[in-house]
């Protein structure tokens, strides 16, 4: 029994390895048809990898004809697509921009105003300023404004302000034929739209009855230039039919007339420089003659003939920038009585004194300064910032023979304005007339505007 479990012992370990050499044996020849398999896939799959770089190589070389080909038909459809352009450019450019334009603006302005002393209180009517331009290529432009305002009595008021043709000269020059605003000055050329006047009336001097003319009607030449880079020189320069006397001797009527009542002709115009900080300077000048030849008036007075010299010059400054707007204006003028030569019989009495000439020497001078300040700069409140103090103060003084006349005063504004839109603006103010002349008893107005500009 032990010899039999000993030969047992003794052979197990044979028997163990053998099993493991038939195991191995086996696990060899499996790796080996393992090896082969893979080898006949990758030769599959190398072989499919050539045919797909050929089939790619064939794809590019295709796609390459085709963008050959789309390159030549691209060049022909670029050919085609000029010569139709140049074909249609004429009837393209009339259609994008047409020969004639139009359009309209204008203002427009309620009121009421109360008034110390025995003045009454009322409310103002105001008036509607539209205006209309019309421009035939870049070459002529038509414009005029019309005023209609109701009157004292009810009755309804239609003035031409200004007529006029601009011819579109140069990019420096414009020539302006017709009825036009007065170049002399600023504040009428500009600022006499009630919206964008910023008190509620004019200042003292200007307007009915002041010195700076209104309009004229003549031949106007106008423009700018860049002097520096920093300055720009602007000028106006105007040849028109001029003023006439008025009916009272400390006035004269500068409104412009369709006809000239004599061969006299006035000449003058502004030059002014602009510095690009929005700061201007500017200078005015006015030369014309009067001549009245007298004789029965509408009104049945009888007046005899009359003729001077007229002479006005002025200097303004304007400085509009952001919140504020400040300017500052003086205007001077002379009429000088000039000796008429009459034909002398025995029974008719002397002619004028020698200088004299039927009028009387008389000189204007009238000046204001004035800020407006938007509290838009220091607030960030947006009905606060539609607010604008302004102030202004002026002085206007009329002589005949040295001797003021009864319209020379100062005149205090001072006013709070609300922007309720870019171009309507709702204006309270206080003035203050102080007349030169104790005779005339001194004015407080309480003002109240509505102003629209369109």
């Amino acid at each position: 029994m032990n010899r039999k479990w000993k030969q047992k012992i003794l052979y197990a370990p044979l028997v163990t390895g053998l099993m493991f050499m038939s195991i191995n044996v086996a696990q060899s020849q499996e790796s080996g048809v393992d090896v082969k398999g893979k080898i006949t896939e990758l030769e599959k799959r190398i072989s499919g990898l050539e045919l797909l770089k050929q089939e790619l190589q064939s794809l590019k070389k295709s796609l390459e004809e085709k963008e050959q080909a789309l390159a030549v038909k691209e060049e022909k459809l670029d050919t085609e697509i000029k010569s139709i352009k140049s074909l249609r450019k004429p009837v393209s450019v009339k259609e994008a921009r047409p020969s004639t334009s139009w359009h309209i603006a204008g203002y427009a302005d309620v009121g009421f105003e109360a008034i110390s002393g025995e003045e009454k209180d009322t409310f103002v009517a105001g008036k509607f300023n539209p205006s209309f331009h019309f421009q035939f290529k870049d070459w002529i432009m038509f414009e005029s404004e019309l005023e209609i305002a109701t009157s004292e009595d009810g009755k309804t008021n239609v003035a031409l302000e200004y007529s006029q043709l601009n011819f579109l000269l140069h990019d420096n020059a414009t020539l302006v034929v017709g009825k036009f605003l007065s170049p002399i000055g600023q504040f009428q050329e500009r600022l006499h739209p009630s919206w964008i006047n910023r008190a509620v009336n004019m200042p003292a001097g200007f307007g009915h009855g002041g010195v700076q003319p209104t309009s004229d009607v003549g031949v106007m030449l106008r423009g700018g230039i860049s002097a520096t880079d920093d300055f720009t020189f602007t000028y106006s320069l105007a040849v028109g039919n001029g003023p006439r006397f008025g009916h009272d001797e400390d006035e004269l009527e500068l409104e412009g007339f369709g006809r000239d009542n004599d061969s006299n002709k006035s000449f003058g115009g502004r030059l002014a420089l602009v510095h690009k900080s929005s700061l201007e300077f500017g200078f005015s000048y006015l030369n014309a003659g009067l001549n009245d030849e007298g004789g029965l008036k509408p009104d049945g007075d009888i007046e005899p003939p009359k003729k001077a010299d007229y002479r006005l010059w002025g200097a303004d400054i304007a400085y509009k920038k952001g919140p504020w707007d400040i300017r500052a204006e003086y205007l001077n003028a002379k009429s000088s009585p000039v000796a008429i030569e009459e034909a002398r019989h025995v029974e008719e009495e002397p002619a004028e004194e020698e200088g004299h000439g039927g009028a009387e020497p008389v000189s204007w001078t009238t000046w204001y300064a004035q800020v407006a300040y938007r509290l838009s700069d220091i607030t960030d409140n947006p009905t606060l910032g539609k607010f604008e103090p302004v102030v202004r103060y002026g002085e206007f003084k009329v002589k005949v023979d040295d001797a003021l006349t009864s319209s020379s005063e100062k005149r205090w504004n001072v006013g709070l304005n609300y922007w309720a839109a870019p171009t309507i603006v709702i204006k309270t103010g206080i003035e203050r007339r102080n007349y030169f002349l104790v005779s005339r008893a001194d004015e407080t107005r309480f003002q109240l505007q509505m102003a629209y500009g369109f």
